[in-house]
């Protein structure tokens, strides 16, 4: 009997032992990206070189994490830093694509009413029966699709968050 318990007690301190010398990467959690055009950069620092782009649901691995940055290694083996808040535990659904946008050629920024909490709707076939039945005037209708169809590029977005301090420049990680 003494020599069994000896031998699972051995057992588990082998195992446990074996657990603690595999490779650090092995217990690195996956996490993906929330957006397209996620920079990896090689210093901690949005103005850094660019490593890498991630697009929307691309996997990677985080090798450790410091403050609101996250040390992370792509699908490709490079590696380099993102922000935390750029990368989500579940891999997110993409969305339908660019539509009309696509065309252009030109990337930019649209105000979604995903992005913005709901707050931006438009009006569409059933909405705009409903704003002629309430009477809402002509020019409360056009400032809703003005509104919809406002977009920035992504450069101009990067200068505007640089400037107040926003996002990625915020808390002074520059």
């Amino acid at each position: 009997m003494p020599n069994r318990i000896f031998r699972v007690i051995f057992g588990v301190v082998l195992l446990t032992a074996a657990a603690w010398m595999l490779p650090a990467s092995n217990w690195a959690a996956t996490l993906y990206a929330k957006q397209d055009d996620v920079k990896v950069t090689a210093e901690k620092s949005p103005t850094s070189a660019v490593v890498a782009t991630l697009a929307l649901g691309d996997a990677v691995t985080v090798l450790a994490e410091d403050g609101r940055l996250a040390n992370v290694k792509t699908a490709t083996g490079k590696t380099g830093w993102v922000f935390k808040f750029r990368l989500a535990e579940d891999k997110p659904s993409s969305g339908g694509g660019l539509g009309l946008s696509g065309l252009t050629g030109k990337k930019t920024i649209a105000a979604r009413e995903a992005r913005a909490g709901g707050s931006i709707r438009g009006l569409k076939a059933s909405t705009e029966q409903y704003a002629k039945a309430k009477q809402i005037k002509q020019e409360h209708r056009d400032a809703v699709d003005r509104m919809e169809a406002f977009s920035i590029a992504p450069d101009e977005w990067m200068q505007f968050k640089k400037a107040g301090n926003l996002g990625e420049f915020s808390g002074g990680a520059q």
